[in-house]
């Protein structure tokens, strides 16, 4: 039994491929699907939500996707179910080189948490705990340290602007693969876009926002090619007011390639 176990394990390491890893753990990165490639994947955050979605690799440099989610999923309550579907798309200008990075720019409508249409007082938010990215641009260059480094750097104008937070953002992250099958993501969003006001009049009482912005971390497995789990650790600053430790969600993906080989 425990030979048939090894070699199953040995099969697995053996069959990862070189799918790009287009996200950290909320902030894009400039790794695309290529001509082909897909992946669908599902998210299981706070409040007994789902996330379902899917990403396309559907021309050169170019994909496509789209997203959709309720909270209350799991239990006797009556889902609460979002009132609109959010889409994702990714160009990259430039493919990384020895000397450059490669260079992508997009647009991402997701945000993390549950959504929000309006405040206590009836004024419309329609936002989630964290801002989706909305438009971007994002640089990533990899490097070989006891196996592979991303760096990853840049900005993003959200169109969840509440409270006239219209400023550019900024974001930084790294990914690191532990050994083959294991990698460790950690990023940074400054959160120039969210002072955090609309918190008070949502949550019906004094949250002490602390602008520190939002570090979130990851650690996912790779059990093949094809399938994908995380485990993510968002606000580990608890720049929210609301987050205790730290906002823990998990994510699986499947990659997997649509195009006919016969």
């Amino acid at each position: 039994m425990k030979r048939l176990l090894l070699f199953v394990f040995f099969c697995m390491l053996m069959s990862l491929s070189a799918y790009e890893m287009d996200m950290l753990i909320d902030v894009p990165t400039a790794g695309i699907l290529q001509r082909g490639e897909a992946s669908i994947f599902s998210e299981f955050y706070k409040d007994n939500g789902m996330l379902v979605g899917m990403r396309l690799g559907l021309f050169p440099r170019f994909v496509i996707g789209m997203s959709y989610g309720a909270e209350n999923v799991v239990g006797n309550d009556k889902p609460d179910w979002h009132d609109r579907v959010e889409f994702h798309g990714k160009y990259r200008l430039l493919d990384e080189s020895y000397s450059i990075p490669a260079l992508a720019v997009g647009f991402d409508s997701q945000g993390h948490g549950r959504f929000y249409i309006e405040d206590e007082d009836g004024n419309e938010l329609r936002r989630y705990d964290i801002k989706s990215k909305g438009f971007f641009a994002v640089a990533s260059k990899n490097f070989e340290l006891l196996g592979n480094l991303g760096t990853h750097l840049g900005c993003n104008y959200s169109l969840e602007n509440t409270n006239d937070d219209r400023h550019l953002n900024i974001f930084a992250g790294i990914d690191k693969m532990l050994g083959d099958v294991m990698v460790a993501t950690v990023e940074y969003d400054m959160a120039l876009n969210d002072n955090g006001n609309w918190l008070e009049s949502t949550m019906g009482n004094n949250i002490d926002y602390m602008e520190k912005g939002y570090l979130n971390a990851g650690l996912g497995i790779y059990f093949n090619s094809n399938l994908y789990l995380q485990l993510k650790f968002n606000d580990l600053l608890q720049n929210r007011g609301d987050t205790q430790s730290a906002d823990r969600s998990l994510n699986l993906r499947y990659y997997f390639d649509y195009r006919d080989e016969n």
